[in-house]
């Protein structure tokens, strides 16, 4: 008997369930314009990357979702992180494409959340995508309730999540780099508001500058666009491999009921 392959189920990739990728803008927020594409803008090219990782991710298994699914729709920066809350996600990439008031930097980087920013560029970037919305309250976006075990267990989930944060930054760092003709920028910080709130690790993925005279140009090709799709989905699929799934695997603590002997 000959079964054909797609009809095979596909086995989840190791440590990862759910994830939720968060195309940068849409609606009225266009983004950075395109230089070398007049007419096309960041929100076009963003949501194409995230629905190319989308469609990697399901292919090994993941279920996926997407903040928005076309660019006409206008997903406020706190229902965005809402949706990865809400969904209990295993992680959320927020993705985007870069752009500078100078042409000049080039390369592409990945941001965690952190109150002081890595330098001057990162806090400007921050603050232009932050522009967006209102500032987020990290504790609001979490549904937070009074219950003080419930917050305590609440602060140490988003204490493990803004250190894996930084760790899902790398992994799509180091498989983006072999991929890209341009610069590795590196891991950095910045007060992100789409990141605030976030009950699971959670990074700003920026694919490169829009208006760049020839990372520009290159980010306006499809080809480009794939690759970039390609180290994202990697890196997500390293991060679960390495992290999650050994986390997963490893003897977890049991407590004794209270009054029990020692």
């Amino acid at each position: 008997m000959v079964v054909c392959a797609w009809a095979l189920p596909v086995a989840a990739a190791p440590g990862l369930t759910h994830v939720v990728l968060d195309p940068g803008h849409g609606g009225p927020h266009d983004g950075a314009p395109a230089r070398f594409a007049p007419g096309r803008w960041e929100k076009e090219y963003a949501l194409d990357i995230a629905e190319q990782v989308a469609a990697r991710l399901r292919a090994q298994g993941v279920e996926v979702s997407l903040t928005r699914t076309d660019n006409d729709t206008d997903v406020g920066l706190r229902e965005r992180v809402n949706i990865a809350n809400r969904r209990r996600a295993d992680l959320f990439v927020s993705i985007h494409l870069n752009s500078t008031e100078r042409p000049g930097p080039v390369g592409h980087e990945s941001f965690f959340l952190a109150l002081k920013a890595t330098d001057d560029a990162a806090e400007r970037l921050a603050a232009f995508e932050n522009a967006e919305g209102g500032v987020v309250d990290a504790h609001a976006a979490g549904e937070v309730t009074g219950d003080t075990a419930s917050a305590i267990l609440r602060d140490l989930t988003w204490t493990r999540a803004h250190h894996d944060s930084q760790r899902l930054a790398a992994a799509i760092q180091a498989r983006v780099t072999p991929l890209s003709p341009f610069p590795n920028r590196g891991v950095k910080q910045a007060d992100f508001a789409v990141l605030k709130g976030a009950a699971m690790p959670a990074v700003v993925f920026e694919g490169g500058f829009l208006n760049h005279r020839k990372e520009g140009r290159w980010l306006t090709t499809p080809e480009a666009r794939t690759l970039l799709a390609q180290g994202v989905a990697e890196g997500i699929l390293d991060f679960g491999r390495e992290v999650l799934a050994r986390r997963a695997a490893r003897p977890q603590p049991t407590l004794a009921p209270r009054g029990a002997p020692p």
